[in-house]
C-alpha cells in the first residue's frame, strides 16, 4: 500500500484569524499557499478536547440510542457521544457519557481505533471510539434535554442496519464505530 502521498509538505499558513461563533463554535480563518503556488483561504470549526463515541455491548445485544439531532431536525439512531471534559481522558469521558446517557457504566473498555476525525476539511474535532462491555446499571445525571431512548439490536441486525441502504442508520460516526465493533467481536464476516 503506498501511502506516500500523505507525506507531502503542508500548505503554508497565514493570516489566521479567529471569529466567535457561538457560545459553542469558533471559527478561524486562514490564508493557505500551497506547494504548487495556489493560493486559498480555508475556514475551519475549531476548539474542544475532543469526543468520544462508545458502542456499548452486553454479549447479545448493542445498546443504540435515539436522540434529536438538531443539524437535521429528526431523530436519529446513534451510539453514546459526548465532549472530553477538562481534565478528563478519553477513556473517563466514554464512562461518563455512558452513565449520562444511557444509564449504564462498563468494566471494560477497548480502543476500536487511536482517532478518526469527523469532516475533517472544516471540523478540528476529532472522536475517539470505543467497545464498551461487561456493561452495569449505574446512571449519572448528565446535560440530555431529555430522556434517551435505548434500542437494543444484536450483531445481524447491526449488520443489516450498516449494509441496507435504505436503513434508518445514517450518521457516519455510528455506522464506522458499529463496524469497527463487529469486527473486533469476531461478527463481520
Amino acid at each position: 500500500m503506498d501511502l506516500k502521498a500523505l507525506d507531502k509538505a503542508l500548505p503554508l499558513v497565514a493570516n489566521r484569524k479567529v471569529h466567535q461563533a457561538s457560545r459553542i463554535f469558533r471559527i478561524e480563518s486562514m490564508d493557505l499557499t500551497f506547494s504548487n503556488g495556489h493560493q486559498a483561504t480555508y475556514e475551519r470549526i475549531i476548539g474542544g478536547r475532543g469526543a468520544v463515541m462508545a458502542v456499548p455491548f452486553d454479549g447479545t445485544h448493542f445498546y443504540m440510542s435515539v436522540e434529536y439531532g438538531g443539524g437535521i431536525m429528526a431523530y436519529c439512531l446513534g451510539l453514546v457521544k459526548g465532549k472530553i471534559d477538562a481534565g478528563e481522558t478519553p477513556e473517563e469521558a466514554v464512562i461518563r457519557e455512558l452513565k449520562e446517557e444511557i444509564g449504564f457504566g462498563a468494566n471494560k473498555i477497548t480502543r476500536l481505533k487511536s482517532q478518526m476525525t469527523v469532516a475533517p476539511g472544516m471540523l478540528e474535532l476529532k472522536m475517539f471510539p470505543y467497545l464498551c462491555e461487561d456493561l452495569y446499571p449505574c446512571k449519572q445525571d448528565g446535560d440530555e434535554p431529555e430522556p434517551i431512548d435505548i434500542i437494543k439490536l444484536t450483531p445481524a441486525e447491526v449488520k443489516e442496519l450498516i449494509f441496507d441502504e435504505e436503513s434508518k442508520l445514517q450518521e457516519g460516526r455510528t455506522i464506522a464505530a458499529l463496524t469497527l465493533a463487529l469486527r473486533k467481536i469476531g461478527a463481520l464476516n
